[in-house]
């Protein structure tokens, strides 16, 4: 899993990814990898599979529940 900030300060991604126990991220200052995927607005979650297609799309905010049901359908 890759887990890519953008439209934010380098030092809040790196207080969050610690706070959750995040090991690795990519903090995307120009947005080239998230225009990629078509992250084009602010905060949500885009769950890409390995073969870089996007499976979901969640805008903002997500339970632990709905976050373990999208990542086993890109698994």
């Amino acid at each position: 899993m890759i887990w890519i900030g953008h439209e934010d300060r380098i030092e809040k991604l790196t207080a969050y990814a610690k706070k959750n126990g995040i090991p690795d991220y990519l903090f995307d200052s120009d947005d080239s990898m998230s225009k990629k995927f078509g992250m084009t607005y602010g905060g949500g979650i885009v769950f890409i599979n390995r073969d870089a297609v996007v499976k979901s799309r969640i805008p903002k905010g997500i339970s632990p529940s709905r976050l373990e049901t999208e990542i086993k359908k890109i698994l």
